[in-house]
């Protein structure tokens, strides 16, 4: 019997799976793009420039990632690339305890003239490319008219400019605001009980027309500064996949329940304490999606609102006919 063919054959069976080991599992390896693997919405700055929050969310991959490569095109034409080392990315990649991987949020921004239409992300180990993916970058276009939904003059404690609070990854919280009633000495309070701030059970107003869809009311408003517990909430929808989302509402304000159809400008609700450490009106926009993968989501949009006077340290007021609240500006709606 001539045994090296066998051998010289089981030989080469053992160097080809060897060779297809590090693949091995990658056949059902899957990468999304978060926050919903269809589209990424590109969000204007005032400066002249698109910027964009995503994610990554890996499934199923067997050997580390030691890099990630990220290109931006515009009809075909590659615009930027970035190039993320293993070291780098320890920073922002997670392993799951499924064994998946996840991201903390990447931050991205280009010149708005060059129109980037398409983000590629691809991913390597020892230089050999595991997966790649493709998505595309859209602008947001908002399609109602808002008004701010308070009245007088107040604070943005707390925006979504780059490297602020509510500039979190992807968090129901991005995009949203803190607002606070101060007084002529920037004080939000002259004492340490509820009555003392002056925010608290100040009315909250509607910031367009549109049908009340989630109502939370019963969470107590605690002492200033304690720990807090749950927040009471509403959530409204205006239409065409634009919600208003307002949060901390004193217990027992809340004027409408779910299906109410309310007014530009209606009250709705009194600013509490409920689930915060602070009396604030934390406020924000979102769009409940149903992503790629069939799953139902809250994705966090921004939101311009019309015809409000802004300033800076209480200076004199400046008519916005369009545009969105920074923190640390002063706001004033009649």
């Amino acid at each position: 019997m001539n045994v090296k063919p066998i051998f010289y054959k089981t030989l080469a069976s053992i160097l080809l799976v060897s060779a297809l080991l590090p693949a091995w599992g990658m056949d059902k390896a899957t990468v999304r793009i978060l926050p919903h693997d269809d589209v990424i919405y590109k969000i204007s700055s005032d400066i002249g420039f698109e910027n964009w929050n995503f994610g990554i969310d890996i499934k199923g991959i067997k050997v580390d990632i030691d890099r990630l490569e990220v290109s931006h095109y515009s009809a075909g034409e590659q615009l930027n690339h970035v190039e993320y080392a293993k070291s780098t990315l320890s920073a922002y990649l997670r392993t799951m305890d499924d064994g998946g991987i996840t991201s903390t949020g990447f931050h991205m921004m280009l010149p708005k003239k060059l129109n980037a239409d398409r983000l590629v992300v691809e991913f390597f180990s020892n230089d050999k490319s595991l997966m790649k993916k493709s998505i595309k970058l859209e602008r947001f276009e908002q399609k109602n008219t808002y008004r701010f939904p308070l009245q007088g003059t107040w604070f943005i404690s707390s925006g979504y400019d780059f490297g602020v609070e509510h500039r979190r990854h992807l968090s129901r919280g991005h995009f949203s605001y803190d607002i606070l009633k101060v007084n002529e000495l920037g004080q939000y309070s002259k004492g340490t009980e509820l009555k003392d701030n002056f925010s608290f059970g100040l009315p909250v107003f509607s910031p367009a027309a549109g049908t009340v869809i989630k109502v939370h009311d019963g969470e107590k408003d605690g002492k200033p500064g304690t720990r807090p517990g749950k927040a009471n909430y509403i959530e409204i929808d205006h239409g065409e996949g634009e919600v208003s989302r307002f949060v901390h509402l004193k217990m027992g304000s809340i004027l409408v329940a779910a299906g109410d159809k309310v007014a530009s400008g209606q009250e709705i609700a009194a600013i509490g304490k409920s689930g915060t450490k602070d009396v604030h009106l934390h406020f924000g926009f979102q769009r409940n999606i149903v992503d790629a993968q069939g799953h139902k989501k809250q994705i966090p949009i921004p939101a311009l609102f019309s015809d409000y006077f802004v300033s800076w340290n209480q200076g004199s007021n400046k008519l916005v006919e369009l545009g969105r609240p920074r923190r640390g500006q002063f706001i004033r709606h009649n």
